[in-house]
């Protein structure tokens, strides 16, 4: 995955839920994708689910009739969502260097050069916060996105962690992994500003999809005003026909009114302009409003358009997981068909090499670019200070 991010399906709405009941020490029976579900009356929750019937379906209408449906943004997920973000303890696990598998440097490249062994050596032990958040961004009209997001922070200085972030995520994903238990602990002040910088982080990292919506909304918007202000002078065109048409009319009721012989047939053309002069009034008033709307940019009819597709963004935290990792050395060992040698590098666990190993001559960093070149006598880079 490019970021840490799940889409919220089915897959992820029942991976969470089924975590978030067994924090609950609920019992789940399951029978395909049919649950029964009782939560204990003693749990920590608001949520009332005694011996319910809960069905994972792709659509709310599809849940039979004596089950209740459980699907991406369906009342009952929502339900759940809300009593996490209220009820759902602070979890805790330990990332050791057993817990992970070291890929092989990037800087080791060439048939001639391999990677012999990687041996980590702990020394001291950080911690993060990592934080899985529901976010939402929508609009009343039809642009809209959600996911859930993990955001991490280091917390000791508060710094973002999107290393360890991918890690967590691929823990969620990974169900048979099963790193050990960490015993840390927070303040409320601690967490709070923890969980601040985690949504931050959140919120930086889905700059580009606000971003996006904003501008499909934004379009929407300006389409649905050009076409009323179209609206607006089509009727301003028919009113100005009709204005046309009555005038004219009463006009030849007028001529007609005054060469009238009979008083019963004047009487009848009189009440006929009144009437028309009254329906006259009434095209003279729209018409003055629709020049009103058209002359003054439609200020009401714009903002109404404009609030219908602005942007709500929603950044909820749903669970916090305090993450004990190691750091320590990393030691690389490299061989070619005649020599051999050892790198070392700073290392965390869960986040990756926090240093490069540099050439022995002239201290460049090595990479994929300047890769590792060995020698009986010293480790130089290819690029830097190659043969």
């Amino acid at each position: 995955m490019t970021d840490a991010a799940l889409p919220v399906t089915e897959q992820a709405v029942s991976e969470f839920v089924t975590d978030y009941f067994d924090s609950l020490d609920a019992t789940i029976h399951k029978e395909g994708r049919r649950w029964e579900v009782s939560i204990p009356k003693d749990a920590n929750t608001e949520l009332s689910l005694d011996e319910t019937v809960v069905q994972l379906v792709t659509h709310p209408e599809e849940a039979d009739n004596d089950a209740v449906a459980l699907t991406p943004g369906s009342d009952l997920f929502e339900q759940i969502v809300d009593d996490a973000v209220t009820h759902a303890p602070i979890g805790s696990l330990a990332l050791t260097g057993d817990d992970v598998n070291f890929d092989d440097p990037d800087y080791v490249v060439g048939e001639s050069t391999e990677v012999t062994n990687q041996q980590f050596t702990p020394y001291y032990d950080r911690h993060a916060l990592c934080v899985l958040f529901d976010v939402g961004i929508e609009t009343v009209s039809e642009y809209q996105c959600e996911m859930l997001k993990i955001g991490a922070v280091d917390l000791a200085d508060y710094e973002s962690r999107p290393q360890l972030a991918q890690t967590y995520l691929k823990y969620l994903e990974q169900t048979s992994t099963r790193p050990s238990e960490g015993n840390h602990r927070l303040t409320d002040g601690e967490l709070t500003e923890a969980i601040a910088a985690c949504r931050e982080m959140v919120r930086v990292e889905i700059d580009s999809n606000i971003e996006d919506i904003r501008e499909k909304a934004t379009r929407a918007a300006s389409v649905e005003i050009e076409e009323y202000r179209q609206y607006l002078q089509q009727r301003r065109d028919e009113l100005r026909a009709e204005k046309q048409q009555l005038s004219e009319q009463i006009d030849e009721l007028s001529t007609a009114i005054d060469t009238a012989s009979e008083r019963t047939d004047r009487l009848k053309r009189l009440r006929e302009r009144k009437q028309f002069r009254d329906e006259l009034a009434d095209l003279r008033d729209e018409l003055d409003g629709v020049r009103d709307s058209l002359n003054q940019g439609m200020p009401q009819r714009r903002a109404e358009i404009q609030d219908r597709h602005a942007l709500t963004v929603r950044i909820r935290p749903v669970t916090a997981t305090i993450v004990t990792h190691e750091r320590g050395e990393l030691d690389v060992s490299v061989r070619t068909d005649d020599c051999s040698a050892t790198l070392t590098c700073d290392y965390a666990v869960g986040i990756g090499t926090l240093s490069r190993p540099t050439c022995d001559q002239c201290g460049t960093e090595l990479d994929a670019q300047n890769p590792v070149e060995i020698s009986p006598l010293k480790t130089t880079g290819r690029q830097c200070c190659g043969q």
